[in-house]
């Protein structure tokens, strides 16, 4: 029986974890809102590949230090690149 409350016990952390992921990745979403309203004003590109690749770099090292199959790592940050860009594209809608 020891065994089966383990086991809940730890669903319920994961559960929790994948949670806290979520809401911050809607903190994640609305900074990068506030990061196309200040390229907009600013008029530079929605895109840096210099920032992406220090990102992609910090991420990996990350990922290593967990033992996180790099792929799955490198899947993880282009999800939610592709997602801040297609935020900050849409704030750049707004404004026009």
């Amino acid at each position: 029986m020891a065994e089966r409350a383990d086991l809940e016990d730890l669903r319920k952390e994961m559960a929790r974890i994948t949670l806290e992921i979520t809401r911050l990745c809607g903190e994640r979403l609305l900074l990068a809102r506030k990061i196309g309203e200040a390229k907009s004003k600013m008029s530079i590109p929605i895109e840096d590949l210099k920032i992406e690749q220090e990102l992609r770099i910090q991420a990996l090292e990350i990922c290593q230090s967990y033992g996180m199959d790099e792929n799955f790592c490198l899947r993880l940050l282009g999800l939610l690149l592709d997602e801040s860009k297609r935020v900050q594209k849409e704030t750049l809608k707004l404004k026009s």
